[in-house]
């Protein structure tokens, strides 16, 4: 990309996404396309979204190095070969957090010799964490399934006087995290996919100032994977 046409983001391009996986799994046929697959019609644009690879045919319509588990963003007009099988990702922005962060690091192994005169290195694992900074929004975060109930056991009771108690949820998230989120035609939008759990949370009151938290998080099946989609022009 020419400097002319580079574009420095802020934060305010940033979104943070969870998403939950569909029941139904889709299956390809050869013919129809996705948004036949899901219920609509062709050009209907039903099918567009964000869609897990469950299984790849011998002929795959899925790019060879695009893994099961892995994600795929469909437009919707995708035709699925014979074999090829799809979920989709429901996605809910986490309307209460302000920012997140990703750290990926290697481990570096020595492996010198007498017979070396500079050291020498080979690279070992990967390995990321990272955090999510949120404020405290009434009816979100304190939902039964808002993000403190990723990192502490749950009390609520209702006006009508129904309490529901929820033990620590435990189960990974699906987590995107946009470096810039768009849906202008011609436009990009980049982001990491990845799963992750929740834990170590702080939590607190600041008089005067809106009642933040933050979560650290680990990776957990699947590797992340940074994905750049360039809109078409419509």
């Amino acid at each position: 990309m020419s400097d002319q046409n580079a574009l420095e983001l802020v934060g305010d391009d940033s979104q943070i996404f969870t998403g939950k996986l569909a029941a139904t799994e889709l299956v390809g046929d050869g013919t129809k396309s996705l948004d036949e697959l899901g219920g609509g019609t062709v050009g209907d644009k039903s099918g567009a979204g964000m869609f897990i690879v469950s299984a790849k045919g011998s002929a795959s319509f899925f790019p060879t190095l695009l893994n099961i588990g892995e994600l795929y963003p469909a437009s919707g007009s995708e035709v699925l070969k014979v074999g090829d099988k799809v979920k989709k990702l429901t996605l809910t922005q986490v309307a209460d957090a302000s920012g997140w962060k990703l750290s990926i690091t290697r481990t570096k192994i020595e492996a010198t010799r007498l017979v070396h005169r500079f050291k020498k290195s080979r690279l070992g694992k990967f390995d990321a964490s990272g955090t999510l900074s949120s404020i405290f929004t009434v009816g979100i975060t304190d939902e039964n399934d808002g993000l403190i109930s990723k990192t502490m056991k749950c009390f609520r009771k209702a006006a009508n006087g129904t309490i529901t108690i929820t033990e620590v949820d435990d189960s990974p998230l699906y987590f995107l995290g946009y470096v810039r989120k768009t849906d202008v035609p011609g436009e990009t939008e980049d982001f990491v996919f990845g799963q992750i759990y929740l834990h170590d949370m702080t939590f607190g009151g600041q008089s005067g100032s809106a009642q933040s938290y933050d979560s650290n998080m680990s990776l957990t099946g699947i590797d992340p994977i940074f994905y750049s989609i360039d809109l078409p022009l419509e």
